[in-house]
């Protein structure tokens, strides 16, 4: 089962993520959606090792040109820090959940939706004008869980 990670601290610059213990690079945007009833998507947005964009499923694609970087966080700051994993093969029945690296029970959903800001263009005529070639997208940083407790509620944590 491959597994993919996110370690962070609810911001995405002091935010990796990680495919089978590597950590990646390029990342553009992050995007988990997995229920109970059946909806299973872990997708990413990244720029590869070519320069071209990839949008791929992390459990059931091959990610083409995926860059790699060394660990960005020391041993003392990955402890400040919180871990959400999912291994899977890319079926829900084989999925598990970890949250600093304690197996959760009793998930309705797990929605993490990450996008970096985009990259300003600037220079040319265009910014003696004070334009811009593209209006920047704003960063987004959502990701929680949704449990269903003993008594039948649900509650929603947010996973950093």
């Amino acid at each position: 089962m491959a597994e993919f990670s996110i370690e962070g601290n609810g911001r995405i610059e002091r935010t990796a993520l990680y495919f089978n213990g590597q950590q990646l690079d390029g990342m553009r945007e992050v995007f988990v959606n997995v229920t109970e009833d059946g909806e299973f998507d872990v997708l990413l947005m990244y720029t590869g090792a070519d320069g071209q964009s990839y949008t791929k499923n992390v459990f059931t694609d091959y990610l083409d040109n995926i860059r790699t970087e060394p660990p960005g966080f020391s041993e003392e700051e990955a402890q400040s820090m919180n871990l959400l994993t999912v291994s899977s093969d890319g079926t829900l029945e084989s999925t598990i959940v970890l949250r600093n690296n304690e197996e959760q029970f009793g998930i309705v959903r797990l929605y993490v939706h990450i996008k970096a800001p985009s990259v300003q263009e600037s220079g040319g005529l265009r910014s003696w004008f004070g334009g811009m070639k593209s209006i920047p997208e704003r960063a987004e940083f959502v990701a929680e869980i949704t449990y269903r407790e003993d008594n039948g509620e649900l509650t929603v944590e947010s996973v950093f």
